[in-house]
């Protein structure tokens, strides 16, 4: 199974924002839910780190044989809201947007895929289609 990551960069505010992240690393675009890819005889299995996203921040899509996992920058509303109901002292937490994409391999059941979250993990589920077992086939020749 091969897979494509992509990030989307935070805007840059001032130079100053710049010297910062160039220093101690962009954070902002670094979060990228880390995976775990399995296989069994019957299913593929996909399982994503999303921890402090909610079900409804999270997407997977499947399209053209490629399953993609996606958030939209969520984050920046609920802590907006959060400071107009308390003052912050630190705020570290990022959830920012991610996107990681993984084709499918050919024996995947593309109807039957299923997705959950449990604990912070994603774990979605890619049965495998079943081959025809090689067998012998008796012909019958008639006049």
């Amino acid at each position: 199974m091969r897979y494509v990551v992509t990030r989307t960069a935070a805007p840059r505010i001032s130079g100053f924002d710049t010297f910062f992240s160039d220093f101690f690393g962009d954070t902002a675009t670094r979060k990228i839910p880390p995976v775990d890819i399995y296989e069994t005889e019957k299913e593929y299995v996909i399982e994503a780190e999303i921890a402090g996203y909610s079900e409804k921040d999270v997407e997977v899509t499947l399209k053209d044989g490629v399953i993609t996992i996606s958030s939209e920058e969520t984050w920046k509303e609920r802590r907006a809201r959060e400071k107009e109901e308390k003052t912050m002292i630190v705020s570290e937490i990022r959830l920012p947007e991610f996107s990681r994409s993984f084709k499918l391999p050919e024996d995947s059941d593309y109807e039957r895929v299923e997705a959950e979250s449990h604990d912070g993990v994603l774990a979605i589920r890619i049965p495998r289609i079943r081959k025809a077992e090689p067998g012998r086939i008796e012909i019958k020749i008639g006049k």
